[in-house]
């Protein structure tokens, strides 16, 4: 058994010990973030404080290097709707988002970059499509969407390639599949990220493959995009090519689990 799914176990168990579900986990991946994640979470926790229900805020920091993570220890100690999760060492956005949503309690969870690229109030939005929906999932591209930044030249030019890419080769029907906010129901979200394996830039893509391939309601809700910092990891000599890559991966593992579900089903 992978260690992967061994770790997913355990936050299980540690779940299962854990008091009553809340209503909502905020999940934030973080690698050096040292100069907003305390002001990210800070706006969170005050959003969610106001609206009454009970929610938690988890970081899940990638390895990283600076002095956020002692930041929020220092800034949160002794707030229990505040915690901090770490990885020893810098694994990709996938593994951090995994890790953490495989950690949450929320009935709904929700997760979101350190940079709020979407105001806080998006939450209240996504939580609303929850309740109709398995999953809501952020897209920039629909026509109600509101762009207040231009798009950077390395967007321009990687954006409708990678777009290209994902519906040729894995999932067709998304308007975009890369937003940065994405919510679920607790029983989706764990049976979704129990069996990822990504850690790169496509993790986005399986996560959506898996849900769909599981039967799970989906629906794109339109976004604010009020800041846009995420090409800022992307290297173009490198990142294409893992980015294909992965998607390779992405539809030759979905292929074999539908297989492997519909040999069940027989």
């Amino acid at each position: 058994m992978s260690g992967t799914v061994l770790q997913a176990e355990r936050e299980q168990q540690r779940r299962g010990r854990d008091t009553a579900a809340l209503a909502l986990s905020v999940v934030i991946p973080v690698y050096n973030e040292e100069e907003r994640i305390v002001n990210t979470v800070s706006l969170i926790n005050h959003h969610l404080r106001k609206r009454g229900y009970g929610f938690e805020v988890i970081i899940s920091d990638d390895g990283s290097r600076d002095g956020g993570p002692r930041l929020v220890r220092e800034k949160f100690l002794g707030d229990e709707r505040v915690r901090l999760i770490r990885e020893k060492r810098n694994r990709g956005k996938g593994a951090a988002v995994r890790r953490g949503i495989l950690a949450a309690r929320g009935e709904m969870i929700i997760f979101m970059d350190a940079d709020l690229a979407y105001p806080v109030d998006t939450i209240d939005m996504c939580m609303d499509a929850l309740g109709e929906y398995d999953i809501a999932v952020g897209s920039r591209n629909l026509p109600q969407s509101r762009i207040e930044v231009d798009p950077t030249w390395l967007r321009k030019l990687t954006g409708p390639v990678f777009k290209t890419l994902v519906r040729k080769l894995v999932l067709p029907g998304f308007t975009d599949t890369q937003c940065g906010f994405k919510g679920f129901r607790s029983q989706a979200a764990h049976d979704i990220f129990l069996n990822c394996t990504i850690n790169g830039f496509a993790f986005d893509v399986e996560v959506l493959a898996l849900a769909r391939l599981f039967g799970y309601s989906i629906v794109e809700m339109p976004v604010r995009l009020q800041l846009d910092s995420s090409d800022s990891q992307i290297n173009l000599t490198t990142d294409p090519v893992k980015m294909i890559g992965e998607l390779l991966v992405i539809r030759r593992r979905v292929e074999r689990l539908r297989r492997e579900r519909e040999r069940a089903g027989d």
